[in-house]
């Protein structure tokens, strides 16, 4: 009996000492969980893998929450670093909770979103950001899954779901850190739609009151400097990409804001410190992709001596033939980012070194494959730097050849200074759809008043009148010399009650008063009302500058035509035959000034001076010759009857 109460207690002992055990066990592992989350919360990733790492076990009740833990560890890690690895491990560890949580809540798809935002995957984040939305149980997860959402449907350029979802987070009440993200989000917003001066306030804020968010995702710190650097602040902007070099521990970041330093030196001016800051990404990550992008940004630099000298030093094949290198990077980049800077810097070399045709045909096969919407801002700011000053010295039939090869190309990348040039240019390739075409984007975009009057002096061209004269009307300042000869230019071809006021064109035109256009306005309307005397004396004044034009333009010819008949019609013979044969050509006979000549000489018995002239329009097949020549052959028989 007492040896039966001995083992009755030695078996209460050893079942507490079991109970003890697995208490205290568990009491270990609820610290060790609740040290990696507070690590996890200050952003001291390390410490938190540790904890973490120690309760990787499947027999722990904290097993599933530590996946999920570990997953956000290593996305901490990765958006600190930049390092890619560090996010597909930690889309691997989250990918174990799937496998091991039967019932998934919001904090598995919101993490899965992340992370694939994080790797540039833009389309699968939204998707699944949108399936977390569906999940929130609480206020704080909705407002921080429409940010998530926000962020990547900004990045695609779906803009139809910004203003579904911005709606939500507008008049939401935000705790510190949701007002960061928020605040940052506005930012981005403006930031994705060019509006970089609006965008400015939200980004100084987030840099100002929350650079600690910044800091913990470099990628949002380089797009706060970079608006900086678009408005045109180089000063702020270049204290922002040392920030980040100094404070940021991602490298791509880090080189990418490198690059920047090296162009606001170009900027400014100094050859030498932006080829220090060129070079260092060269030196410090040759393979990388930024690497790339230096060498191609510094092989236009070598026209400068100091530049070239300094490359001269460097073992980078690069620099030793940059024909050999553009060409490989071409072709082994050309879909990739890199593939624009390879391009800019062929149109470089082809325009400067004025190259043969088929090498400028080969560039003009290169700019038919980009799409103009990929194109980066800062590959659009090479690319204009580039080939802004040769474009805008091309000749004509090139510059017509480029710009037809992708129109979109030129209209979305280049100033408004080189698409005018190219708008003058498809005029002398009688390109006339190309150039209506890119007038009507140039009026879209500035809509200056210089713009629509080019637009409407095209459609003019075009002898579209009435178009032309809608769009004319658009003009807000119509106290313009180019406005007002368009307009009376315009009003001589349609039937317009115009009231000409000459005062008035000569006001606004004092500068253009030896201009073609300008005499044969006047001529027009002056013989338009009755003022025959004074129209003809213009002409006589200006005799032969109109005759230089009366073929080349239409008003000229029309303005004149028009004062040769109403002085026909008022029988001022004289008059009709100085202006035809002032005009008239022996050498290339115009059948209606022969006509004219003809039929004046006849009225005011200067028969024998229009012999030859006789001759030349019988080959005319119009009914005015016709008649020329009857009225002159019954002359000569008059004439010869008379003799008799």
């Amino acid at each position: 009996m007492k040896f039966l109460n001995i083992i009755i207690s030695l078996l209460i002992i050893l079942d507490f000492s079991i109970s003890l055990g697995y208490d205290y066990k568990a009491e270990k592992e609820s610290k060790l969980y609740e040290k990696g989350v507070k690590q996890l919360e200050i952003g001291s990733y390390s410490t938190a893998l540790e904890y973490f790492l120690r309760l990787l076990n499947p027999q722990s009740k904290y097993y599933e929450k530590t996946l999920l833990m570990l997953s956000k560890t290593y996305y901490g890690i990765g958006k600190k670093t930049g390092e890619k690895k560090y996010l597909w491990q930690a889309l691997n560890y989250l990918q174990l909770y799937f496998i091991a949580k039967k019932d998934l809540p919001w904090d598995y798809y919101f993490m899965k979103a992340r992370i694939y935002e994080s790797l540039g995957f833009y389309e699968q984040a939204l998707a699944i950001y949108r399936v977390a939305f569906l999940k929130t149980e609480t206020e704080s997860q909705r407002i921080e899954t429409t940010i998530g959402i926000l962020r990547t449907a900004v990045e695609i350029r779906r803009i139809d779901i910004v203003d579904e979802y911005y709606i939500l987070i507008s008049t939401a009440k935000l705790s510190p850190k949701q007002e960061q993200e928020v605040e940052f989000v506005k930012g981005l917003l403006l930031f994705s739609k060019g509006k970089y001066k609006e965008a400015l306030p939200h980004f100084f804020k987030v840099y100002r009151k929350y650079e600690t968010y910044l800091l913990d995702n470099p990628e949002y710190y380089y797009l706060v400097a970079e608006n900086i650097y678009r408005v045109g602040n180089l000063v702020l902007a270049e204290q922002l990409f040392r920030r980040i070099i100094s404070l940021t521990r991602n490298q791509d970041i880090i080189r990418k804001s490198t690059l920047r330093l090296g162009d606001i030196e170009l900027k400014k001016g100094n050859l030498k410190l932006a080829l220090v800051y060129y070079y260092s990404v060269i030196r410090e990550a040759p393979q990388s992709q930024e690497a790339i992008v230096a060498r191609l940004k510094l092989i236009p630099l070598q026209k400068y001596p100091i530049v070239k000298y300094r490359l001269s030093l460097t073992n980078d094949p690069a620099f030793k033939d940059p024909i050999k290198y553009i060409a490989k990077v071409l072709v082994t980049y050309r879909t990739t980012y890199v593939g624009i800077y390879a391009l800019a810097d062929l149109g470089y070399l082809i325009f400067s070194l004025n190259s043969p045709s088929i090498t400028f045909k080969r560039l003009v096969w290169e700019v038919s494959l980009v799409f103009p919407e990929q194109v980066k801002y800062e590959q659009r700011e090479f690319l204009r730097s580039l080939w802004t000053p040769y474009l805008l010295k091309l000749e004509s039939k090139k510059l017509c050849e480029l710009y037809r090869s992708n129109t979109r190309f030129f209209k979305e990348i280049f100033d408004r200074e080189v698409l005018l040039k190219i708008a003058n240019d498809l005029k002398s390739c009688n390109m006339r759809k190309l150039r209506i075409d890119l007038l009507k984007y140039m009026v879209k975009k500035w809509n200056s008043d210089s713009d629509i009057i080019l637009m409407a002096q095209a459609l003019f061209e075009s002898r579209d009148f009435k178009d032309a004269l809608k769009i004319l009307k658009k003009v807000k300042n119509k106290n313009r010399c180019d406005y007002e000869k368009l307009y009376l230019k315009i009003s001589m071809f349609i039937s317009t009650n115009l009231l000409f006021n000459e005062k008035r064109l000569e006001n606004l035109c004092k500068k253009n008063k030896k201009d073609s256009s300008f005499m044969a306005i006047k001529i027009f309307y002056l013989s338009k009302n009755s003022k025959l005397e004074k129209a003809y004396k213009i002409f006589k004044e200006n005799k032969i500058h109109l005759k230089e034009n009366y073929n080349k333009s239409a008003v000229v010819k029309l303005a004149i035509n028009n004062l040769i008949e109403k002085l026909m019609a008022n029988n001022h013979y004289s008059q009709v035959y100085d202006i035809s044969r002032t005009l008239l050509s022996e050498d290339s006979p115009n059948c209606y000034l022969g006509s004219i000549a003809v039929i004046s000489a006849v009225r005011i018995g200067k028969i024998n001076d229009v012999k030859k002239v006789s001759e030349l329009i019988r080959k005319c097949k119009d009914k005015l010759s016709d008649i020329a020549i009857t009225v002159y052959d019954n002359a000569i028989l008059e004439k010869e009857l008379t003799n008799e």
